[in-house]
Protein backbone atom coordinates (compact mmCIF):
# COMPACT_ATOMS: atom_id res chain seq x y z
CA UNK A 1 0.00 0.00 0.00
CA UNK A 2 2.58 2.09 0.71
CA UNK A 3 4.56 1.51 -2.32
CA UNK A 4 0.87 2.78 -4.68
CA UNK A 5 0.59 5.80 -2.10
CA UNK A 6 4.84 6.60 -2.79
CA UNK A 7 3.70 6.24 -6.81
CA UNK A 8 0.95 8.29 -6.28
CA UNK A 9 3.06 11.25 -4.70
CA UNK A 10 6.01 10.99 -7.67
CA UNK A 11 2.93 10.95 -10.14
CA UNK A 12 1.15 14.13 -8.81
CA UNK A 13 3.31 15.54 -6.02
CA UNK A 14 0.67 18.26 -5.48
CA UNK A 15 -1.91 15.77 -4.68
CA UNK A 16 -1.58 15.10 -0.91
CA UNK A 17 -1.80 11.03 -0.51
CA UNK A 18 -2.14 8.96 2.81
CA UNK A 19 -2.30 5.43 3.65
CA UNK A 20 -5.11 3.95 6.21
CA UNK A 21 -5.98 0.88 7.36
CA UNK A 22 -9.52 -0.61 8.36
CA UNK A 23 -8.15 -3.08 11.21
CA UNK A 24 -4.92 -4.35 12.73
CA UNK A 25 -2.49 -1.69 11.26
CA UNK A 26 -2.37 2.39 11.62
CA UNK A 27 -2.65 4.72 10.54
CA UNK A 28 -7.02 4.06 10.75
CA UNK A 29 -9.05 5.87 8.03
CA UNK A 30 -10.47 8.67 10.36
CA UNK A 31 -6.59 9.12 11.79
CA UNK A 32 -5.65 9.48 8.11
CA UNK A 33 -8.29 11.76 6.98
CA UNK A 34 -8.22 13.68 10.06
CA UNK A 35 -4.42 14.74 9.09
CA UNK A 36 -5.63 15.27 5.32
CA UNK A 37 -8.51 17.88 6.22
CA UNK A 38 -5.74 19.48 9.35
CA UNK A 39 -3.89 19.86 6.21
CA UNK A 40 -6.51 21.97 4.31
CA UNK A 41 -7.97 19.07 2.18
CA UNK A 42 -11.30 19.81 1.23
CA UNK A 43 -11.63 16.92 -1.18
CA UNK A 44 -10.39 13.01 -0.07
CA UNK A 45 -10.65 10.42 -2.16
CA UNK A 46 -10.83 6.84 -0.82
CA UNK A 47 -9.54 4.06 -2.94
CA UNK A 48 -10.37 0.84 -0.99
CA UNK A 49 -7.08 -1.69 -1.74
CA UNK A 50 -9.14 -4.74 -1.94
CA UNK A 51 -9.27 -7.47 -4.40
CA UNK A 52 -12.77 -8.22 -3.86
CA UNK A 53 -16.07 -6.95 -2.90
CA UNK A 54 -15.66 -8.45 0.82
CA UNK A 55 -17.37 -7.78 4.17
CA UNK A 56 -14.62 -4.68 4.72
CA UNK A 57 -16.40 -3.06 1.47
CA UNK A 58 -19.32 -3.86 1.59
CA UNK A 59 -20.02 -3.17 5.27
CA UNK A 60 -17.31 -1.41 7.36
CA UNK A 61 -16.31 0.82 4.71
CA UNK A 62 -19.81 2.74 4.34
CA UNK A 63 -20.21 3.22 7.53
CA UNK A 64 -16.73 4.55 7.90
CA UNK A 65 -17.61 6.65 5.61
CA UNK A 66 -20.75 8.15 7.01
CA UNK A 67 -19.14 9.07 10.26
CA UNK A 68 -16.52 10.77 8.27
CA UNK A 69 -18.69 12.87 6.52
CA UNK A 70 -20.62 13.58 9.82
CA UNK A 71 -17.48 14.21 11.42
CA UNK A 72 -16.42 16.97 8.53
CA UNK A 73 -19.66 18.15 7.10
CA UNK A 74 -17.16 20.29 4.65
CA UNK A 75 -15.29 17.87 3.02
CA UNK A 76 -16.48 16.09 -0.13
CA UNK A 77 -16.08 12.33 0.46
CA UNK A 78 -15.19 10.18 -3.17
CA UNK A 79 -15.38 6.89 -2.36
CA UNK A 80 -14.22 4.62 -5.57
CA UNK A 81 -14.98 0.59 -6.07
CA UNK A 82 -12.49 -1.41 -4.94
CA UNK A 83 -9.55 -2.25 -6.73
CA UNK A 84 -9.69 -5.79 -7.80
CA UNK A 85 -12.71 -4.40 -9.58
CA UNK A 86 -10.82 -1.85 -11.67
CA UNK A 87 -10.78 -3.32 -15.26
CA UNK A 88 -7.65 -2.17 -15.71
CA UNK A 89 -5.97 -4.19 -12.93
CA UNK A 90 -7.98 -7.32 -13.87
CA UNK A 91 -6.05 -6.69 -17.56
CA UNK A 92 -3.04 -6.18 -15.97
CA UNK A 93 -3.38 -8.73 -13.16
CA UNK A 94 -3.84 -11.76 -16.53
CA UNK A 95 -1.23 -10.20 -18.12
CA UNK A 96 1.14 -10.57 -15.02
CA UNK A 97 -0.19 -14.27 -15.08
CA UNK A 98 0.24 -14.80 -18.82
CA UNK A 99 3.80 -13.66 -19.15
CA UNK A 100 6.78 -16.09 -19.36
Amino acid sequence: MQAVAERVAVLQPRVPVACAYLELSTPSLADAVAELVNNGASQVRVVPMFLGVGKHVREDLPVMLQALREAHPDVVFEPLSAVGEHPDLLDLLAQIALSP
